[in-house]
C-alpha cells in the first residue's frame, strides 16, 4: 500500500522543495523514486531519505535548486516479491513576480496626517493588489 501527503507540489525556479511517499509492506519493499523513466539516486540535485520502521517506510525526496526541466512528475515505487505498487506526485512552477514591489503612499481624504501604504506585485498572470 502507499499513500503520498501531498499529490500536487508548487515551488518558485531556484528553491529546493522536499516531497514525501510512504508505504506499507510486507515482506519488507525495495523503494525508490523516478523521473522521466530514470531511477533518482542521491547527488547534488537529489537528496533522498528513507525512514524504515518495521513493515511502514517513509521516503523524502528533496530536489534542489529547481529549474524548468525539474517540474513534472515523480513517482515513488515500491517492490517486494508479492509485488509492486507506485504513487504520482506532480511538482508544478509557483511563478515568482516579475517585479519588485512597490509602495504608494496616499494621503487621507479628511486632510489628516494619516497614511498608507498600497503594496501591488505584478506576475506573468494577473495584478494582485
Amino acid at each position: 500500500m502507499i499513500w503520498i501527503p501531498n499529490q500536487l507540489v508548487g515551488a518558485p525556479i531556484g528553491t529546493d522543495v522536499t516531497i514525501e511517499c510512504n508505504t506499507e509492506a510486507y515482506p519488507k519493499a525495495i523503494s525508490y523514486w523516478v523521473y522521466e523513466g530514470i531511477m533518482l539516486l542521491p547527488n547534488k540535485k537529489y537528496l533522498t531519505k528513507v525512514q524504515d520502521n518495521s513493515y511502514r517506510t517513509y521516503m523524502k525526496l528533496t530536489v534542489r535548486n529547481l529549474t524548468a526541466r525539474d517540474f513534472g512528475s515523480y513517482r515513488c515505487i515500491s517492490k517486494n516479491s508479492l509485488g509492486e505498487t507506485e504513487g504520482s506526485i506532480r511538482l508544478y512552477e509557483i511563478p515568482l513576480p516579475t517585479q519588485a514591489p512597490r509602495t504608494t503612499e496616499m494621503g487621507s481624504r479628511a486632510g489628516k496626517e494619516g497614511r498608507f501604504s498600497l503594496y501591488y506585485y505584478y506576475n506573468k498572470y494577473k495584478c494582485i493588489f
